[in-house]
């Protein structure tokens, strides 16, 4: 366990004497006890004060929201986690560990030292987890363990300098602070507040780590999804906590900052600016979370926060795969559409669309779209209905994003027959593994390398505030028998890896540039809705690959199939068939590639959680081939039979024809210039 000072740091002298408002009823009394250095009195006017003013029946019209993350195992019930929570048995990041004695809080049991352990240890889900548990049956055992966790964690975690920042804390990191403050502090506190084991002297160091924590989250803020967090814990201690003088002004600071964020951060579509499935939900929810706080206490919010937050739930409406899942768009998650819905639907109960989605995707309400562009933040979504087993692609133009990034510009993802069949590595646990590196890098994604190299936009990335407004560059058009969308990727190759070596950097010791250019490379998908020829919808993709260089080029695509093999160049995925254009035996060629970590990790997916070493290997395609300017056209067809025999497309990046040739002899000629969206 670390020596340190033990906390709260803010001494009854200061706080009692600068920082309370002693005017509130119940506290005239402690300016007098103060002066005479009685704080045992101030100590029990202040913790009487709380008992009698704080309001419950206000609070718990709240509905419960369980912690976040990876806390509990797998099908353990709240009595079983606060039993084994009891005995210090704890688990951070999907990770146990049983601690001996009290816990340390700085403690990292992880084999590889993985900082999110400690870090997300101190967002303290289990006190939230007891609260739940007493708030519904009054059983002490529960707020015992409670106080004997609180007293150990805020004499060990000592408030920082106000100058710390970042992972230089390990229990004060901002977005810990915000997350508590925000999300589970609350209820703990009006859950315990009357236990005879939420003392008096507890009581009152639980104020003042509050203070501490509003002192820091004014000053010490970060941005993105940090700093939604971070503002809905300070408007949190702002309504909650009006014994602090600075109450109001932290509340008015928070509103401030998240209405100014609401154009900083979210493109004119309604994407987040990290781009990411999971952080977009992130700052949803926390601007939800104050609404509702603000709502149950009567305070009030601009009416925008309301309305730019539906517009931003609609954006998974469009994302949606035809299994109501979402694509894990960066450091996203595939999870249910339907569940963020519902945690909303509150706020929104003429939205038709969110009815639909809410109620199964059954009766009314179903949009009357059905493909369509997020064109500010560069995607596009192709399908052909709305059904379980309707066709769905996805291409991705998008720019960097502003955090959780991966390299996979140009990507591809396809869900089609009922199943996710084109996919990809996934999210992983931000640890410093090759999974993790995996993970971020273009050669777990559906797109294309350059003699080895993965796609190097982090090494030179600058976000600048008016890029929320830039145009993303991708080209897209919407037709009834088919759909077209195309970008290009210009920003260079190289070395792909955590993004560590900037992340504290200032902006102008960046480098001005990618190291390496490597290629251009273009690519345009081709949604064939209504095919014909007895055919199933399908997708053309056409790769362009520009260079002055002689290069080896890998077009992956990831296949989540039980059974695949080739014949010749073309590829069969269990019901998916790849057939491209490739016919040169000397410059092309195909690999099946499958959990493979030499002599580079290939053919990876995240397991079920994305918890440090849950992992499973899935298939991925590799084709190869050489040249200097390159043209591949590579066909997704999905059905038990495909009726197309081949592909046949000269190699020349600036041709834009293609021929398909079915298995009857019937060849369907189409040319590009004919789909792309008028100048």
């Amino acid at each position: 366990m670390t020596e340190t000072t033990i906390g709260p740091k803010l001494t009854d002298e200061r706080f009692f004497g600068e920082l309370v408002n002693c005017t509130l009823h119940g506290l005239e009394e402690i300016p007098a006890a103060a002066a005479k250095g009685d704080y045992a009195t101030c100590r029990r006017l202040f913790a009487a004060h709380v008992r009698e003013s704080l309001r419950p029946d206000l609070y718990f019209t709240i509905p419960y929201e369980a912690p976040e993350n990876k806390y509990t195992f797998d099908g353990e019930t709240e009595e079983e986690a606060a039993e084994r929570i009891a005995k210090h048995y704890l688990i951070s990041v999907g990770v146990p560990h049983q601690f001996e004695g009290k816990v340390d809080w700085f403690a990292n049991p992880t084999y590889n030292g993985y900082k999110e352990w400690t870090w997300q240890l101190s967002r303290c889900h289990e006190w939230k987890l007891l609260a739940h548990l007493y708030h519904k049956t009054g059983d002490e055992r529960y707020a015992a363990t409670f106080a004997e966790l609180f007293d150990s964690w805020v004499k060990q975690a000592v408030a920082p300098e106000d100058d710390v920042n970042g992972g230089a804390t390990l229990c004060w990191r901002t977005i810990e602070c915000g997350i508590r403050m925000g999300a589970d502090w609350p209820y703990t506190l009006f859950s315990f507040y009357r236990s005879p084991h939420f003392t008096d002297d507890l009581l009152v160091d639980w104020y003042k780590s509050v203070w501490e924590h509003g002192h820091r989250l004014q000053l010490n803020h970060r941005t993105g999804n940090w700093l939604i967090m971070e503002m809905n814990g300070l408007g949190h201690i702002g309504i909650l906590y009006p014994e602090f003088k600075a109450a109001d002004e932290w509340f008015a600071y928070a509103v401030k900052m998240l209405t100014e964020e609401l154009d900083r951060q979210i493109y004119p579509d309604g994407f987040q600016f990290e781009l990411s499935t999971n952080y977009h939900y992130v700052v949803v929810n926390n601007y939800m979370r104050l609404v509702r706080l603000a709502r149950a206490f009567g305070r009030d919010l601009p009416e925008e926060f309301v309305r730019r937050i539906e517009f931003m739930l609609e954006v998974y409406v469009k994302l949606m795969r035809p299994d109501g899942c979402l694509p894990d768009i960066n450091d996203g998650n595939a999870r249910e559409v339907k569940k963020y819905v519902d945690e909303q639907i509150e706020f929104f109960p003429e939205n038709k669309t969110f009815v639909w989605i809410s109620n199964d995707r059954q009766g009314e309400g179903k949009p009357e779209y059905t493909s369509v562009a997020l064109e500010q933040s560069g995607m596009m979504v192709m399908r052909d209905g709305w059904g379980e087993n309707d066709t769905w692609g996805f291409m991705d133009v998008a720019p960097f994003g502003t955090g959780h990034q991966h390299e996979d510009k140009l990507n591809f993802l396809m869900h089609a027959k009922g199943k996710f069949i084109v996919t990809e590595c996934g999210n992983y646990a931000y640890d410093v593994s090759e999974m993790r590196k995996y993970a971020l890098s273009t050669r777990s994604h559906n797109t294309v390398r350059v003699s080895g190299m993965d796609q190097n936009r982090r090494v030179c990335y600058h976000w600048n505030e008016e890029d929320i407004r830039k145009p993303s560059g991708m080209v897209c058009r919407m037709e009834n028998w088919f759909d077209y969308a195309a970008g290009v990727y210009d920003e260079g190759y190289g070395t792909c890896e955590e993004d560590t070596a900037f992340k504290d950097k200032d902006i102008n010791d960046m480098p001005e540039g990618p190291a390496y250019m490597g290629a251009q490379h273009a690519r345009s998908v081709l949604f064939i809705k209504k095919p014909g020829h007895d055919m199933e919808p399908f997708f053309i993709l056409t790769d362009r690959l520009t260079s002055e260089d002689e290069n080896q080029y890998e077009i992956l695509w990831h296949v989540d199939a039980e059974t695949v093999s080739a014949s010749g160049l073309d590829v069969k995925a269990d019901f998916l068939h790849v057939l491209v254009s490739l016919n040169d035996r000397k410059l092309d060629g195909v690999q099946i590639i499958s959990a493979q970590q030499f002599p580079e990790w290939q053919g990876w997916k995240k397991g079920p959680t994305g918890i440090q070493g849950d992992d499973e290997p899935l298939p991925t395609v590799k084709y190869t081939t050489r040249g200097k300017s390159v043209r591949v056209v590579t066909v997704l067809y999905p059905g038990e039979n495909c009726p197309i025999a081949s592909v046949e497309a000269s190699r020349n990046v600036d041709d834009t024809q293609f021929t398909l040739v079915l298995k009857d002899g019937t060849r369907l000629a189409y040319d590009e210039v004919s789909f792309r969206p008028e100048k």
